[in-house]
């Protein structure tokens, strides 16, 4: 488990993750793993970051970075990202998972992701992509995130879709599509890092 801390400022550098790795202490990866996070998740009290399912690809696919209520001109999901949010739902339904809330990134890859997985989700402007902010504000909002995370104190499970850059931002770990960092919150801005549920092991 890694003790975290709130950012002092705003990095998304590969480098600056690549440093604080030396800080980690690893845990054993695969199914055991996932097999112990999955019964913490079944306690309750957590906060899982969920990156967003595949997307589209291809010069037709829309940007990344354009933020359309439309969803017209955003990157969406492919298909095999749908069939996939759906079934990263029914793994948190298959292990009776609670879930407090469930909140997503306004752009439309994530709120699709959430509510195909989840049914029920709710938008966070700080769950937003960050590399459309400018630095300022991409910390502020960072600093926000920290402090959801680390001041949760539901009973339940709180779930957080966004992307890679936010989860980058708080914490060493690099998430693919839908993989789920489960957080143990500890109070004002701080949290521990259990470990991460990859999707690609549950498959």
């Amino acid at each position: 488990m890694t003790k975290h801390w709130a950012p002092n400022s705003y990095c998304l550098s590969r480098i600056c993750s690549f440093l604080a790795l030396s800080l980690v202490v690893f845990f054993p990866r695969g199914t055991h793993a996932s097999e112990a996070l999955w019964s913490a998740l079944e306690e309750g009290g957590k906060v899982v970051l969920m990156r967003h399912a595949p997307v589209k690809v291809g010069a037709d696919a829309g940007s990344p970075l354009v933020r359309d209520p439309s969803c017209r001109r955003e990157r969406n999901l492919s298909l095999q990202g749908k069939r996939q949010a759906r079934e990263i739902g029914r793994k948190f339904a298959q292990h009776r998972v609670p879930v407090s809330q469930v909140l997503h990134s306004p752009f439309c890859r994530t709120t699709e992701t959430a509510q195909l997985a989840f049914g029920e989700a709710d938008p966070a402007g700080y769950l937003s992509l960050l590399e459309v902010l400018e630095p300022e504000e991409a910390e502020r909002q960072t600093l926000e995130l920290s402090k959801v995370i680390g001041s949760y104190s539901g009973r339940e499970n709180l779930v957080l879709v966004t992307h890679e850059p936010n989860i980058s931002a708080v914490s060493f770990e690099l998430l693919r599509h839908l993989d789920l960092l489960i957080l143990e919150p500890t109070g004002g801005s701080e949290f521990e890092e259990m470990g991460v549920i990859r999707f690609s092991d549950e498959n």
